[in-house]
């Protein structure tokens, strides 16, 4: 299964960081180890502090006892410093035992000891004497190793920072130049598929523009990004080739036009002309009469013919423009379907003088020559108007009637509508059919964007 573009742009990056996450949680662990440590100095150091307090109240209360064993009197005020050095020396001694490994049998003898100090038990000088006697080396002994572990303890302190110190900076420089090589590997392995896949699609794509169609084969399913590129540029090259194909149709069919045109200029018309005046020399005979009726025939049918040429390919369109094309056909056809139409052609100066691609003005001039046709044969208008106008980069031409108008659906659409949107769709062109501006009747209008110089440069 293939990853998909953006998760493969982001595996280099994600894996340096997966490993600088690993890296950070390789220190805290070791800094923990070394805080633990250090913990574990604060506690002797409380211990000391407890110790050194348990020797001091021991020796008031030796200093107390003693006193009271040559007068003993007992005041108030003695009685309560008694209770007071008691309850320090009793909390001193349970934190130290606490918190410091001492053995069970010191442990027994501590605690007998601070029991036989209790001085809610009564003022008992040679009981407080005796223990004083038996736990104030006990307390000078757990000094002694208190001192002798905070010491072993800071030495392997100290040598554990240089030992983390060195450890640290080794694993980091080690990890740190994986996660770099890592990520410079990644990102060449990935970008290298990356940019090959992509040059596949952009040689595609020059093919196309060389008039080939040399794609890389389509991927049956859509894992990434590049897959829905490649797909969607195989899409618009079948597209394209449909457009193409479609547009030299349309040009092998103009070109037909045009020599079959010309060929009933240069054959059928010239024959016809020739029986023409061969019947004109006749009128001064005895068949004037049937010469006369020939002749107005004949005429009819190369007026027909020529008609008949003009439809197929006019030659206005090529000596002279799109402009003048326009407006001799409309000239010519004022009573199309035997019934006159009053008909207005209005173009402005930059259309006049507008110079487009001979494919270009002949699909306009077919698209606005069936739109007329339109008008004559369906729209039942006593009056429309042809319209051709170039500004912001646009040429729009309209042909705007006041007939009984209609209503476009595409089920509706007949071969001429079909042909007006397959060729205005060929140029790149929009067409649109709405109400007129008459009271009654269609405007039917047609535009396309005019880059001045690429069409001249395409001319």
């Amino acid at each position: 299964m293939r990853i998909k573009l953006k998760h493969q742009i982001l595996m280099a990056p994600a894996a340096v960081l997966l490993i600088m996450g690993l890296l950070l949680i390789f220190l805290q662990y070791t800094y923990w180890d070394l805080s633990v440590k250090r913990r574990q100095a604060n506690d002797l150091v409380k211990v000391f502090i407890s110790l050194a307090e348990a020797d001091l109240a021991a020796k008031r209360i030796h200093a107390l006892s003693t006193a009271l064993r040559r007068n003993f009197v007992v005041n108030a005020p003695r009685l309560e410093e008694m209770d007071q050095l008691y309850a320090h020396l009793s909390q001193a001694i349970n934190h130290t035992l606490t918190h410091l490994e001492v053995p069970p049998e010191t442990v027994t003898v501590l605690n007998q000891a601070v029991a036989d100090l209790d001085p809610s038990e009564g003022i008992d000088t040679e009981r407080f004497l005796s223990a004083l006697s038996v736990m104030r080396p006990k307390v000078i002994t757990l000094i002694e190793m208190a001192r002798s572990q905070r010491g072993k303890i800071k030495r392997e302190q100290n040598k554990s920072i240089g030992e983390l110190v060195a450890r640290t900076a080794l694993v980091s420089l080690i990890v740190m130049s994986a996660s770099i090589v890592l990520g410079i590997l990644l990102s060449l392995f990935f970008a290298r598929r990356i940019l090959r896949r992509i040059q596949l699609i952009s040689s595609g794509a020059s093919s196309l523009l060389r008039g080939e169609r040399k794609l890389s084969t389509a991927p049956e399913t859509i894992s990434d990004e590049l897959d829905d590129l490649n797909v969607s540029l195989g899409n618009m090259a079948d597209k394209l080739i449909r457009v193409v194909g479609a547009e030299k149709l349309l040009e092998g069919a103009e070109e037909e036009r045009r020599r079959i045109a010309r060929d009933l200029h240069d054959q059928t018309l010239s024959d016809l002309s020739s029986i023409l005046r061969d019947i004109q020399e006749l009128k001064s005979g005895t068949c004037a009469n049937v010469a006369i009726k020939i002749e107005t025939e004949l005429q009819g049918a190369i007026n027909n013919l020529r008609e008949v040429m003009d439809d197929l390919h006019p030659q206005t369109l090529d000596v002279l423009g799109l402009n003048a094309a326009l407006q001799s056909h409309i000239e010519t056809h004022q009573n199309g379907n035997g019934h006159s139409v009053e008909s207005n052609y209005y173009a402005s100066d930059l259309a006049e003088e507008l110079v487009l691609p001979k494919s270009t003005q002949l699909q306009l001039y077919r698209i606005i020559v069936e739109a007329v046709h339109n008008v004559y044969r369906h729209s039942g208008a006593s009056r429309y108007e042809v319209n051709f106008d170039v500004a912001n980069q646009q040429i729009v031409l309209s042909v705007e009637d006041n007939g009984c108008g209609f209503t476009l659906s595409k089920d509706a659409l007949g071969r001429g509508l079909h042909n007006i949107q397959e060729r205005a769709r060929t140029i790149g062109a929009t067409v649109e059919w709405r109400s007129s501006r008459f009271s009654t009747g269609t405007r039917f209008e047609v535009s396309m964007e005019y880059n001045k110089s690429a069409e001249i440069e395409t001319t």
